[in-house]
Parts: structure tokens; sequence; C-alpha cells
């Protein structure tokens, strides 16, 4: 009988890797070129907001390529748990999601390096750099998921670092690092709380999301 096994990221994990992979690349990336082609504005700020705004954007892309119904792909912003995020909250198979949690780290951070690395363009590249960070959680995921049976099933639920994964094997003794196991049970159908908004922002994040636009306008417009 399948059962459905719930997961959830570490986020302490997540946040030391993010730091390590932006600080790590950031000064490579500085030794290679020597010398960054960039003046420090507000513009920035609301850019670096947008891509980690397009960075789930992608994720929902990408799910929307194996869901029938693209009413289950929900859109989010959580900043008191330090995340957006994209949810799809219909079950997909194992290749769909190794497949959706590479979207962003493909499309915004190798291809927009590469053409920054190209066309010498030290904001695209640092975009890049960026984004990787961004999707630390998601390599966490990626690697975790391959080991996991090529039958299993993926669903989100209403925690926007958790999901429920579905198989008829014991998923239970499953590791990865950064991926804590919770429970699991025969159902868990009633507890997909499909009543989350197709687009969400938490009370707590809107002053925050305020706050960083002004101090990014007044940046922009104090120059």
């Amino acid at each position: 009988m399948k059962k459905y096994y719930k997961f959830e990221l570490d986020m302490i994990v997540a946040n030391v890797l993010a730091i390590s992979l932006m600080v790590g690349i950031f000064v490579l990336y500085v030794f290679y070129k020597k010398t960054i082609q960039m003046t420090y504005s507000g513009f920035y700020l609301i850019l670096m907001l947008f891509y980690f705004l397009l960075h789930e954007i992608f994720h929902g892309i990408g799910y929307s390529l194996f869901v029938k119904n693209r009413k289950s792909i929900k859109y989010g912003c959580v900043l008191e748990k330090g995340v957006f995020y994209a949810m799809c909250q219909e079950k997909i198979g194992k290749n769909a999601i190794l497949i959706s949690l590479m979207f962003p780290l493909v499309f915004l951070s190798v291809i927009v390096g590469i053409i920054g690395l190209i066309f010498n363009i030290d904001l695209l590249c640092l975009l890049a750099i960026i984004n990787l960070a961004g999707a630390a959680g998601d390599l966490l995921m990626f690697f975790f998921i391959l080991k996991l049976p090529k039958d299993i099933k993926y669903i989100d639920y209403d925690n926007v670092i958790g999901c429920y994964f579905v198989s008829d094997k014991d998923l239970s003794k499953y590791k990865g690092l950064g991926i804590k196991y919770v429970e699991s049970g025969e159902d868990r159908v009633e507890l997909i709380n499909k009543k989350i908004p197709r687009i969400f922002i938490s009370k707590r994040s809107i002053p925050t999301l305020l706050i960083f636009m002004v101090l990014a306008l007044l940046l922009l417009f104090l120059k």
C-alpha cells in the first residue's frame, strides 16, 4: 500500500549552503575578472528582488509541463521563513520534480552566467551567482530525490519548506543532507490544503517588502 512520507528542508543547512555558494563563487569570479564594472544603485536591489521572483516563476514553468491542472501551481512570499515559493499541489513523478527543481538553475544561473561571461556583463554574472545561492534548497532536494525509488510521486501540502513523497516502499530510511524525515501515513490527502491562494503574500512579509522597495527607490533617486 502506498504511503505519504513527509520531508522538510532544514533551513539552517540550506542557508549555510547558500551563503557558502554565494561567497565562494563570488570570490572566484572577482579573482577571475580582477575588476568588476558596476556602480551600486537602488536599481540593483529592485532587480535582485525581481530575480528571486523569477526563480519561482521558472519552478512554476517546470511544474506546468507535467501537471494536468495548472491551478494546482501556487506562488507566494513568506519572508518570516526566508522564502519565496512555488508549490505543486498535484502529484508528479520523480523525473518531473527533478526537472522542475533544475529549471531556475539552468536558465537563470547557467545560461545567464554564460551570456554574462561571453559578453563581459558583470551584472548578469552576479545575478547568476545570486540565483545559484538561492537554489541551495533546490540542490539539496535534487540530490536527495535522486536516491529515491523511480516510482515515487511528489506533492506539496501547505508548508513552504516541506513536501510529501508517495510510495509503496519505505522512504523513512532515506537520508539526505539538509532533508529531514518528519512522519508517514497511509492517507494524507486531507492534509493537502488546496485552498491556498494561487498568489499569496503573508501579512508579515508586506511591511518588509514595502521597506525594501522604499529603500531601493531612495537609493535610486538619491544617487
